[in-house]
């Protein structure tokens, strides 16, 4: 009867958090400066301090109406405990760099079926706060593809919201929970096949760990479980504000280039598994997991900072690749009984991987090339950082020990082949 929750609900505008989107009907900004009295003794008229701006304060009154709501207040919870900055796209400011400094609160009412309502507050960063955490600030990148993005992630999770009740509606009941069982078990089998990449290897374990050992009953549950799992993927990973002492003996969170390379890797898994689903109702399932996989991976995309123009390539060929090969995929369930849900969501693929190519197209031009040097005879890594940043010689101790790291010679004394360099 309606095309979705956007026509049930007109005039609200709507808003995105760390792969979330929900309505926003009230929102509030809190602006000022950081002011310190001082009492003394004896003396009737305090003294006051001005100490700079203080940061914003944005309060969102925020909903979420949909069938699984439920499982939407679960992802929104795992957000609220993921540590860092994050991007909030407001529905009036636009994109922002936020942090989350005390607990949101999640209301549900008898009152009102299918809505979840929150309160949030979050502490607006400056431009520039997090360094070369995010790659934001340090890349200069403007709000256009970062919307955009943004946008075409919020538009695959909408179009997700509708699987789990079509599989409900028109799957036999006998059906319904073998097909659960079975995804299941390829979603948690595809999981443990992957190859940790280099900086995360304590995140495959963390997924693992995330899936339950026994399937979830119904699709609903099913769906809640596949974002509770994709959510460790969608965390941002600057490292919190903490002080030295107290993040001595932490752990280093993987980078998003790690995030989004198990991403991009389990969702051309679930990917190949939807083409060999024995019938259209397990195909549903992983189609629905690969979905949020790939809305998970595409996210870190904001996050992500490139050392190489070759790096930034590489990545962005691996996303269009895995979302290509997605949408590829589900073309094989467009005579099935659910190809009104695939067919969106192909649709909203094609935006996505758009999307991608344009955030990450945006950032090539600012980034250094790799030059690539092939010697006649076995040089010193020393001696080619002289030859090219000699006449700077704060960038030749850098230089030479990127181009041990990068070539990984057996020693830097004696470089072999041809030699990659960061220019």
């Amino acid at each position: 009867m309606f095309g979705g929750d956007r026509d049930l609900l007109p005039g609200l505008l709507p808003g995105f958090w760390r792969g979330i989107r929900f309505h926003v009907p009230d929102a509030s900004t809190a602006a000022g400066r950081r002011i310190a009295e001082q009492l003394f003794p004896g003396v009737d008229v305090p003294a006051y301090d001005d100490f700079g701006v203080a940061p914003a304060v944005i309060s969102i009154e925020g909903l979420i109406v949909g069938d699984d709501y439920i499982a939407q207040a679960v992802a929104l919870q795992a957000a609220m405990e993921t540590p860092g900055p994050s991007t909030l796209v407001h529905p009036w400011l636009g994109p922002m760099t936020v942090i989350l400094e005390e607990p949101g609160q999640v209301f549900f009412s008898d009152r009102e079926l299918r809505v979840t309502r929150f309160s949030i507050q979050f502490k607006r960063l400056p431009a520039g706060a997090l360094g070369g955490l995010s790659g934001l600030a340090g890349l200069g990148r403007t709000g256009g593809s970062l919307s955009t993005l943004t946008t075409a992630i919020g538009a695959v999770s909408a179009a997700l919201s509708t699987f789990a009740k079509a599989h409900e509606q028109r799957a036999i009941s006998v059906a319904r929970q073998l097909s659960v069982n079975r995804a299941h078990r390829v979603f948690r089998a595809s999981i443990a096949a992957l190859s940790p990449p280099t900086g995360a290897r304590r995140t495959l374990p963390r997924l693992i760990a995330s899936v339950p050992d026994l399937a979830p009953t119904g699709a609903y549950a099913f769906d809640q479980m596949v974002q509770a799992t994709v959510a460790i993927l969608a965390s941002s990973s600057p490292t919190p504000a903490v002080s030295p002492a107290a993040g001595a003996t932490a752990e280093a969170p993987p980078s998003p280039l790690a995030l989004m390379t198990i991403g991009f890797d389990l969702a051309s898994a679930l990917a190949a598994e939807v083409a060999l689903a024995p019938s259209p109702t397990d195909g549903l399932l992983l189609a629905l997991a690969t979905g949020r996989t790939l809305a998970a991976a595409a996210g870190q995309s904001v996050f992500a900072s490139y050392e190489s123009r070759r790096e930034a390539l590489s990545f962005r060929g691996r996303a269009v690749v895995a979302i290509g090969d997605a949408a590829e995929r589900l073309e094989g369930m467009s005579s099935s009984i659910y190809a009104g849900e695939t067919g969106s969501l192909r649709l909203v693929l094609a935006d996505l991987k758009t999307a991608v190519s344009a955030d990450i197209n945006e950032r090539i031009g600012r980034l250094p090339d790799v030059l690539v040097l092939r010697p006649y005879l076995p040089v010193e890594a020393w001696q080619i950082a002289h030859h090219l940043f000699g006449d700077d010689p704060q960038r030749v101790e850098p230089a030479f020990r990127d181009i041990v790291r990068r070539n990984r010679p057996r020693h830097p004394a004696f470089l072999e082949g041809p030699v990659e360099v960061l220019k």
